[in-house]
């Protein structure tokens, strides 16, 4: 063992070289960067890593790191994730956590992620945007050909466009990313001569020899790509042919190359000779046992180290805090929430902190009042720091029970397990959801079930019968519940209280009854279709409508209908955007056979193996079409006699609507590309996988256009269009209430 690294000193110089030598956990390493226990985790989005490597190559400070002794204490191995307890040399970051994995992602023998992996890349014959002083590149699992070219520095990366996106699908396929990125013939899709900055700081002594040779592999790799689609002219052969092109054209000369080097030579240098602050945090900084009033509503002094100490200016959440202080009790705690991530299900809802913070209020509602001391126990959804430290110095069998309870075999891990199993499609209940479809899993309405299992304990066949009505409740929660978390407190409140909701097979109609009810409702009730298609104009223009009606169409007069409209407006297009998760349960049989296998991540949407696809594709009708005026879908808005607008909205709340939405494989996505309506429609199973039903299929073909110029609109058009959407969105919301009031088996 070595000695503590701050000595006698509140400070200490330490080079970047050394810093990523101890942090990238290299065996032989004088010392170890490590975690402590309180330490919440964390990802930095890729701008955020090219910004801070842009920093390091300039020679701009750093900032200062702030780190503690860890002696006696349990830690977490910094790039492996795993715990240990901490040997005297070992650094304990407090401050810097995300600026080391940044540097990490860019450093040889660095921070390897497979479920988050990410290349940096610099090209040595872009020329920089904004305020970066070299043309950097990111590529990660979720964009594996790298990003668009509009990246100026200290802004988010902008998504490669489709097109693209499908000519590199053709070129790569699916292949593993950390091996694509290793391939000769690549690099970020829109870069001309990119090299891996981890290379580059490996090859600094001869920096020349390496990326002379590094141009001819890639040149050749080229040349080969180039010949073998010489011989076709059509696309997408023609358009990678002179995708190759470009980028042969693009690599340097001798001379260019010659002329860069020197530039990158100096920026690695300034790397290399970075230097920082490691400033010592002192561990009565981790006292959260200070005596605080049980009426003092302020932060516990462990939170407020994190809020004083953050230099990204984030305070220490809820969520954060309480996992950090267990795990400063229980540090075994850590390496059980990760083995219950394990579990795809788990891992397709929760992230370790909000697993935390379900499996703490469901110890909390077992615990016993007279047990504890102080202010009486209550049952929260947003449990906050101060409540915690009181609750825990309160009731000091707290951390105890809680770690019992969600160990693989304790009741809370079991429970779960039991409930998400329950829900879950199978063969034998195909009206359950997929994995990727567990992200409509509310987590207050869950914990709410989890109350019910907890409180009811119901046997093996009285869980079977709950499962359409644990589906019902979850999925009719997820729409027309205005306030989960409220929702829950109020459904924990009748599970214990009211006597209708005590059954054991599990009581989804008594508890929405419970939460509509009342002057101030936390959920609205889920109409039947034939209330919808009864209000007038709302699931279906008149027939004498002459434009594109957007959310005026949920304007209705009569104030008994308005909380139907409401719960038809969310269902219509509940955020605004092109996402309708909900799809991922009303498409349940093509999600399950083509994504169960797959992680689904909680948190992570970009990192799905699908997309949001439009059917009829926003290329034709969203923003600038490059039509004139008079013939783009957006100049056919509902107008009065006299000419007067009355809703521009319609363009966009039809285009995006969940009736123009379906769910595809992304690959299959980037092969379709910007295919029309009439194409996909009548393509192997589309129609049948999109719930595209043969009534609606005439306005689709109708909406289609014309084949040579679809980006070219009339009335006619547009109006069929509008109706192909209010058609689809009706259907899939009848199938929808049809199938959870158990009338159809699937959809």
């Amino acid at each position: 063992m070595t000695d503590s690294y701050f000595g006698n000193n509140a400070v200490v110089t330490e080079k970047l070289v050394n810093w990523m030598q101890w942090a990238s956990g290299r065996a032989d390493a004088k010392r170890h960067v490590v975690l402590p226990m309180i330490q919440r985790g964390s990802v930095w989005a890729p701008h955020k890593l090219l910004d801070l490597w842009d920093t390091l190559l300039r020679g701009m400070p750093l900032g200062a790191m702030m780190a503690s002794e860890t002696v006696g204490d349990s830690i977490r191995v910094l790039v492996e994730g795993s715990t240990r307890q901490a040997d005297a040399g070992d650094i304990g970051l407090i401050d810097g956590q995300q600026r080391t994995l940044s540097m990490l992602a860019g450093w040889p023998q660095g921070l390897i992620n497979p479920l988050r992996p990410v290349a940096i890349w610099v090209d040595l014959t872009d020329t920089a945007q904004g305020e970066y002083q070299f043309r950097l590149w990111a590529t990660t699992k979720a964009q594996p050909f790298g990003y668009a070219r509009a990246s100026m520095g200290g802004q988010p990366l902008s998504k490669l466009e489709r097109h693209k996106l499908r000519l590199a699908n053709e070129v790569w396929g699916k292949v593993d990313v950390q091996a694509l990125w290793k391939q000769a013939d690549f690099m970020p899709w829109e870069a001309k001569f990119a090299v891996p900055l981890t290379e580059l700081i490996d090859n600094k002594a001869t920096l020349h020899a390496f990326l002379v040779e590094r141009r001819l592999r890639y040149k050749a790799a080229l040349e080969a790509a180039l010949e073998a689609k010489a011989s076709s002219t059509l696309d997408p052969e023609h358009e990678l042919s002179k995708h190759f092109g470009r980028k042969l054209a693009a690599l340097p000369s001798d001379v260019a190359l010659a002329e860069r080097i020197p530039g990158i030579e100096a920026a690695l240098n300034m790397v290399a000779e970075c230097e920082f602050p490691v400033i010592r945090v002192r561990r009565e900084c981790f006292n959260d046992k200070a005596v605080i009033s049980p009426n003092d509503n302020i932060d516990p002094p462990l939170a407020i180290l994190f809020k004083r100490v953050g230099t990204g200016g984030e305070p220490l959440s809820n969520a954060d805090y309480v996992y950090s202080v267990i795990k400063h009790y229980a540090p075994d705690v850590h390496n059980t929430v990760n083995g219950l991530l394990e579990d795809g299900k788990i891992r397709a809802i929760y992230t370790p902190t909000t697993l935390v913070m379900s499996a703490a209020r469901l110890t909390i509602l077992s615990l016993k009042a007279e047990d504890g001391e102080g202010r009486k126990l209550t049952d929260s959804a947003k449990l906050d720091k101060a409540t915690f430290a009181r609750l825990v110095r309160n009731h000091p069998e707290f951390i105890a029970k809680f770690h019992a309870d969600i160990k693989p075999d304790g009741v809370f891990a079991t429970r779960l397990k039991q409930v998400l199993n329950s829900i879950s499609y199978s063969t034998d209940f195909p009206i359950g959801l997929p994995k990727h479809a567990l992200c409509l899993v509310q987590i207050p309405l869950l914990e709410t079930i989890l109350a019910w299992h907890t409180l009811r304990t119901p046997s093996a066949d009285e869980l079977a019968q709950s499962r359409l009505p644990l589906v019902r409740f979850v999925l009719q929660g997820n729409l027309c519940v205005l306030d989960y978390a409220k929702a829950s407190e109020v459904a924990n409140k009748a599970l214990k209280e009211n006597p209708d909701a005590a059954s054991k097979i599990f009581p989804d109609h008594a508890l929405m009854n419970v939460l509509s009810a009342g002057e101030k409702p936390s959920a609205c009730p889920l109409p039947s279709p034939s209330t919808l298609s009864a209000i007038d104009g709302l699931t279906e223009s008149p027939t004498d409508t002459t434009g594109l009606r957007g959310w005026t169409r949920f304007a209705v007069k009569e104030d008994a209908n308005k909380p139907h409209a409401e719960i038809y407006k969310r269902w219509w297009n509940r955020k605004g955007g092109h996402v309708h998760p909900m799809l991922l349960w009303l498409q349940r049989d093509y999600i399950f056979d083509k994504f169960e296998e797959q992680p689904a991540l909680a948190g992570m949407d970009e990192e799905t193996p699908f997309d949001f696809d439009h059917i009829l594709p926003s290329a034709q009708w969203a923003y600038w079409t490059g039509a004139g005026g008079g013939d783009r879908f957006i100049d056919f808005p509902l107008k009065d006699k006299n000419g007067s607008i009355l809703d521009k909205s319609g363009h966009w709340n039809i285009g995006n609507s969940i009736g123009n939405i379906h769910v595809l494989e992304s690959s299959a996505n980037r092969q379709l590309g910007d295919t029309s309506a009439h194409v996909k429609l009548t393509t192997g199973k589309f129609a049948i996988n999109a719930q595209i039903l043969t009534p609606n299929m005439e306005a689709w073909q109708t909406a289609s256009g014309d084949e040579d110029k679809p980006r070219r609109w009339d009335k006619e058009r547009a109006l069929a269009f509008q109706r192909a959407v209010e058609q689809r969105t009706f259907a899939l919301y009848s199938k929808f209430y049809e199938v959870l009031n158990g009338k159809l088996a699937a959809i």
